[in-house]
């Protein structure tokens, strides 16, 4: 790959093009199941937590997060993020745009990502994402501007960093969930100065954490690659190996699931080593769920390419509009789950969480049907666009 000094990039992308169900289709549905994992933990079910003696319902909603949503989901919308990042740069690049104006672009969107994520953070849910992604743009998106081997490289990197950083992080938290302290720190309150001053205090803390304690970098950049490859803008051309992802990558990241959900249910009781081992595993393997999943709905979106139907189609106008949706289904569920708020997370419990985060998101589907219908963009899609194109034209901005 060549670049010149001032010149447009060679992405290494074949050129763009139309936008394609898929990857839409892959973000709306995984927005369901992030708002199920952040309603989780406003009902005492967050990952990790001892749930043996908990009436039934809940044992079985504990079982089917960790197995299937817990470190699944998020890894699935990293890598959808980092695949989002390599066909932007693909789009700028085809237009001509200089190697100097996407560095910009790049920086731009991280350093929004992570001012909208701090504003979120602070105000509704310090376990949020979207400061994550702002720092892992800001860290690793000049690869988009490499070699894929160079991207491999990094991914090889990453991978061993994690290897090691991983298991050492989730026996820390498990040490510190022994002492009974992990839910003060999640979920600060809203009634007092010190409530605040704990928001406040937690801000720089929660993209580093995630960055080190959880394969975010990794994920990213195999998101790249991905992207890179085409494989959601073409998966019947790659029908082959989106199989083998789908069915090697969900399978083994359910069975090194089943160690921690034991634990959580209170039928294995390992030491505080062995524990954090365990959750070390479930997250590790989360990298695979997440390329499973991202997958199987490219697999899926292919047959409904041709017709997909009024459903499917309100479900992609959401993943078109991520972001706006992203916020709104986090604020719908704190205000509904938070002890401080409504307060329902304390009544409902883990199942009752999980129907609420359902019911937020299909309020959400609607709207999003209502923005499609009108032709309408996201107002907090929109308005991201406009901070990191700022002061060009529309025609230039819109990728």
């Amino acid at each position: 790959m060549s670049i010149q000094a001032g010149g447009p990039v060679d992405s290494g992308l074949p050129p763009a093009s139309p936008r394609r169900l898929a990857p839409d289709l892959a973000r709306g549905a995984m927005l369901l199941l992030i708002a199920m994992a952040y309603a989780g933990v406003y009902a005492g079910g967050g990952f990790g937590t001892d749930v043996s003696a908990d009436p039934l319902q809940d044992r079985i909603a504990v079982l089917f997060t960790t197995l299937f949503l817990d470190n699944r989901a998020f890894p699935m919308f990293a890598i959808l993020f980092g695949y989002g990042m390599a066909w932007m740069v693909a789009r700028q690049s085809a237009r001509g745009t200089s190697e100097r104006e996407i560095r910009r672009l790049l920086r731009r969107r991280g350093f929004f990502l992570l001012l909208f994520g701090a504003v979120h953070a602070f105000l509704v849910f310090p376990g949020e994402i979207l400061t994550s992604y702002g720092l892992a743009a800001l860290v690793t998106g000049w690869l988009l501007l490499r070699s894929n081997r160079t991207i491999v490289r990094a991914a090889v990197v990453f991978a061993v960093f994690y290897v090691v950083t991983v298991p050492l992080a989730m026996i820390g938290m498990n040490m510190g969930e022994s002492q009974g302290g992990e839910m003060e720190f999640v979920l600060p309150g809203y009634l007092t100065a010190g409530d605040w001053i704990d928001r406040l205090v937690a801000l720089p803390f929660g993209p580093l954490f995630i960055g080190v304690a959880f394969p975010l970098l990794l994920l990213v950049v195999l998101g790249y690659l991905a992207g890179r490859a085409g494989l959601l803008d073409d998966p019947a051309a790659h029908r082959g190996l989106l199989v083998k992802i789908a069915v090697f990558g969900v399978g083994l990241s359910v069975l090194c699931a089943i160690p921690s959900t034991l634990t959580s249910l209170g039928h294995l009781s390992p030491d505080t080593v062995t524990g954090g081992l365990f959750m070390g595993a479930q997250v590790l393997t989360g990298v695979l769920g997440g390329a499973g999943y991202a997958a199987l709905f490219a697999l899926w979106g292919t047959r409904l390419e041709a017709d997909p139907g009024p459903a499917v189609r309100a479900v992609a106008a959401m993943g078109k509009r991520s972001l706006t949706f992203y916020l709104l289904n986090s604020v719908l569920v704190a205000v509904l789950l938070h002890p401080d708020l409504v307060g329902l997370g304390s009544e409902v419990g883990p199942a009752g969480a999980l129907l609420v985060a359902a019911l937020v998101w299909s309020v959400s589907l609607v709207l999003a049907s209502l923005l499609a219908v009108r032709g309408r963009p996201g107002p907090l899609d929109l308005l991201m666009r406009r901070c990191v194109h700022g002061g060009r034209s529309k025609s230039e901005a819109r990728a």
